[in-house]
Formats: C-alpha cells, sequence, structure tokens
C-alpha cells in the first residue's frame, strides 16, 4: 500500500489491588502522543510512548513515510518507587518529551537521518494524505471511545473533505467497525461503547482513503489484569 503508515503501541497489564487471583479490571489506555509536522513538501510523523515498567523509557520516534529518521530515548527509572503516584509525572514527562522533538523539529535544530532517493521520489510523485488522531490521550474514557480524527493533504498541508474514514478494532469480542466522512475541515468524530477485548488484546486501526490516496495508523491494546496476591496474603 503506497504510502501507507503503520504506528503500533504496546499496552502492558497493569498491577491493581493484590486482593486476590488473576481478576479482569477496567481497561485503561495510554496511546502517548502523536503528531504530524510539515516542513517544506515533507511531512513528518512524531510519535512518543512509554514501554512500560518492565522498560522504564520513553521513546520518541520521528518517521519520513514510514522511515525512522530520529530517535530518542529516557528513562523514567526514578518514578518507579512512587508506584502509582509516579503516574501523573510520568505523563507530563511524555508529553514535555514530545513536545521538545516537535519544537526542535519545526525550527530545524532536530538532527535527521538523510532521506533515501526512494523517499524523496515517492514524495515528488504522489504525496498522498495523512490521517492522524487529535485526541490519543484522552480517546478513550469509562468504556466509550471518541476519535476525533484530522486528514490532510501531505503536498499543501490543507484538510481534505469527504474523505472515507473507518475505524476498526481487530480481534476485539463484539461489533468494532466504524465509518465516516471526513467534513469541509478534514475531521471526523465516531464514537461508539469500546467492546471487550479479545485474550490477546486488540489492534486500533484507523483508514483514511479518497481521490488523494490512503494512509492508515495502527496501535496495540493489550487488556490489563489484577496482579495475584503476595505470599502470606489473606483476602
Amino acid at each position: 500500500m503506497h504510502g501507507q503508515r503503520r504506528v503500533e503501541r504496546s499496552i502492558q497489564q497493569d498491577p491493581g489491588s493484590a486482593a486476590g487471583p488473576l481478576r479482569p479490571e477496567p481497561l485503561f489506555v495510554n496511546l502517548g502522543f502523536n503528531s504530524n509536522v510539515r516542513l517544506g513538501n515533507a511531512v513528518y510523523h512524531v510519535q512518543t510512548e512509554d514501554r512500560g515498567r518492565e522498560h522504564p523509557f520513553i521513546d520518541t520516534t520521528v518517521y519520513d513515510q514510514g522511515r525512522v529518521v530520529h530517535r530518542r530515548t529516557t528513562t523514567y527509572q526514578d518514578l518507579l518507587a512512587l508506584g502509582r503516584g509516579g503516574e501523573a509525572a510520568l505523563q507530563q514527562r511524555v508529553e514535555r518529551q514530545h513536545r521538545e522533538v516537535v519544537e526542535e523539529l519545526r525550527v530545524g535544530v532536530l538532527k535527521l537521518a538523510a532521506p533515501t532517493s526512494a523517499t524523496a521520489r515517492a514524495r515528488a510523485a504522489k504525496p498522498g494524505i495523512a490521517v492522524q488522531l487529535l485526541n490519543p490521550a484522552s480517546w478513550l474514557a469509562g468504556g466509550a471511545a471518541n476519535s476525533q480524527i484530522e486528514v490532510r493533504s501531505r503536498d499543501t498541508n490543507q484538510p481534505v473533505a469527504n474523505v472515507n474514514i473507518e475505524v476498526m478494532l481487530e480481534g476485539a469480542q463484539g461489533p468494532a467497525r466504524f465509518a465516516a466522512f471526513t467534513d469541509p475541515q478534514g475531521c471526523a468524530e465516531l464514537n461508539f461503547p469500546l467492546p471487550r477485548l479479545g485474550p490477546g488484546g486488540a489492534a486500533l486501526v484507523i483508514r483514511a482513503w479518497g481521490p488523494g490516496g490512503e494512509d492508515e495508523i495502527r496501535y496495540q491494546l493489550r487488556p490489563k489484569a489484577r496482579a495475584s496476591a503476595p505470599p502470606g496474603h489473606k483476602s
């Protein structure tokens, strides 16, 4: 698929109350931050995410038509001792690192890998469209999804109207396909109850296609479960 971009995010299990054996708890999903930044005739996708407690790092990756041109990684090992009390601080760090990379990219001080000849040819031949989720940090609340989506031209960075939008949850246990069209501002909003995820989680897929091209972003979602009781605990 020409110009398609795939962005994947894994959400790890979160230890809850240690009051019993493994039991499901309400799903909490944090997709991190995603932005599209236009420089000349290039549109870069910036993605920032945390890798979970087992690998306490914040990763920011800059993509140029699916090719990694910059990566920044910092640790948050110091926040682990705070337990749930460190969640707000972690969210702030993730957001701050994302904004720093986006700003450095916009002002031209971020060091990027040189584009390949194939990337340059593809950009010149067919700019296409770029789809993005405008509310990646808040699209899910209380088991209900509110997906705010925008489509812009990679060539002019102008919003594109009447683009087909499809949101899917691959691997979900229930109806998981929703559709809409972008309005004159290039935006579409889909609201739906989040279906139960399969035992291996699910993939949130957002596709956009029309006469100007097509694009896709993808996030890997995993359900959470409570941790088992520690030795010597009695419920």
